[in-house]
């Protein structure tokens, strides 16, 4: 592909920036379609780990997020009802000499900030916000995207970086719903105390976790409440509402009860993946990041995959040239296989952590024996090597069911 054509990614969250940055460092133009009238990442914290922090190392990101970043000492898992200590992995210079870069925290917001000043100063990218694409015309050489406003684009090659609710995936893929949990999650940011140890925590007790750890400089900790709620369907209005919230949590240790009175429950969220799904492009258009592969936020690598999928791209197009549509294809054939491992995994993981008395007390006989440096678990997913095999996923046990995509009020 002549690098004089300009590419058109559709999405500007932490994918659609990711791979325009990545393409444009590959010295290609890019013009980024945004649906939403003002560009900005939703939620609070975020867990980027070391396959992610060096892509965004060797992007240049890195000069826009130090300040803001926060070095975890260690990962651990608590028991949520006692706060005893399950398992923990550190993260101090051996893991991150093994894995070339360390693992960080830190807000959505900072990171896309990030992201999109590194893109913007390459002088390759231009953002659009306030284009919702509504209609997508292949004219054989080229294909046009026209949006709600009117306007239209027309490129050599159209990326759908544009998420959970994607309109490309409709018509490279189909029109379907997407997989609603039945975990409902609350979030937000508060300021950190003393008690807050430097640390991505998970407490974990039957069918409910409370995830924490510090973000922005280490000033604030991000929180995440879930559970698991039977009242009503995922969305609905009587599900995960506040007062299951609060009856859920009963009986959780001090600290979380602390943070449990702190964060804004206003907002309550589903949590959506998909079944891997092979079809990831159609001629000239591609999908990359949660609108190909979707997944749970248990092993924390939506971002992450969506920022490996921004640098194959950018590695595809630049090697097949004017092939889009072979280029395309071979994204497809090295990626799938990992984030469908991701994905799947994040289910096993999700539902691991919740389950309840005999099975919680076999997985944590098993984690206790795991040591701080034992990182059998995790090389897989951030691997500098590719000779490191994809492990077995066993079959998932909740059920997940098709709704679309919706924000609650509490």
């Amino acid at each position: 592909m002549s690098q004089n054509t300009e590419i058109i990614v559709v999405g500007c969250g932490i994918g659609g920036a990711s791979t325009a940055l990545a393409l444009a460092k590959a010295g290609h133009r890019v013009r980024v379609l945004e649906r939403a009238p003002v560009i900005a990442e939703v939620g609070a914290g975020l867990q980027v780990g070391p396959n992610a922090m060096r892509i965004l190392r060797d992007l240049g990101v890195n000069d826009y997020l130090t300040e803001r970043a926060v070095l975890p000492d260690r990962a651990v898992m608590r028991e949520i009802s006692t706060g005893d200590e399950v398992v923990s992995f550190d993260f101090g210079d051996d893991f991150r000499a093994l894995y070339e870069a360390p693992y960080a925290v830190m807000h959505r917001g900072d990171l896309l900030t990030g992201l999109i000043k590194a893109a913007e100063a390459t002088g390759l990218v231009t953002i659009e916000p306030g284009k919702g694409i509504v209609d997508i015309v292949d004219n054989g050489d080229t294909v046009t995207v026209r949006a709600a406003d009117g306007t239209s684009y027309t490129s050599t090659a159209v990326i759908g970086a544009d998420g959970i609710r994607s309109r490309i995936r409709e018509y490279v893929i189909g029109a379907s719903a997407p997989l609603a949990s039945k975990y409902v999650i609350y979030r937000g940011t508060i300021k950190r105390t003393d008690e807050i140890e430097n640390a991505v925590t998970l407490q974990a007790g039957p069918n409910h976790h409370v995830m924490h750890y510090p973000i922005r400089g280490g000033s604030e900790v991000n929180v995440v409440v879930s559970f698991k709620s039977e009242r009503d369907v995922p969305g609905g209005p009587e599900w995960g509402s506040v007062e299951e919230l609060r009856e859920t949590f009963a009986g959780a240790n001090p600290l979380v009860q602390r943070l449990l009175e702190q964060i804004d429950t206003t907002n309550r969220w589903t949590q959506f993946d998909r079944e891997p799904e092979a079809g990831w492009s159609k001629g000239r258009v591609v999908l990359m990041g949660d609108a190909a592969h979707p997944t749970h936020q248990y092993l924390a690598q939506g971002a992450g995959q969506a920022m490996e999928d921004a640098v194959e791209l950018a590695r595809v197009i630049t090697e097949f040239g004017d092939d889009v549509s072979g280029a395309f294809v071979e994204f497809e054939r090295r990626r799938f296989d990992r984030t469908s491992a991701v994905q799947r995994g994040s289910r096993f993981w999700g539902e691991l952590s919740h389950v309840g008395g005999d099975e919680a007390r076999a997985r944590d006989l098993l984690l206790r024996s795991v040591a701080p440096d034992d990182r059998r678990f995790i090389d897989w997913i951030y691997t500098t090597s590719d000779d490191v095999p994809l492990p077995f996923i066993p079959p998932h046990r909740d059920e997940y069911r098709a709704i679309e995509p919706v924000l609650v009020t509490a």
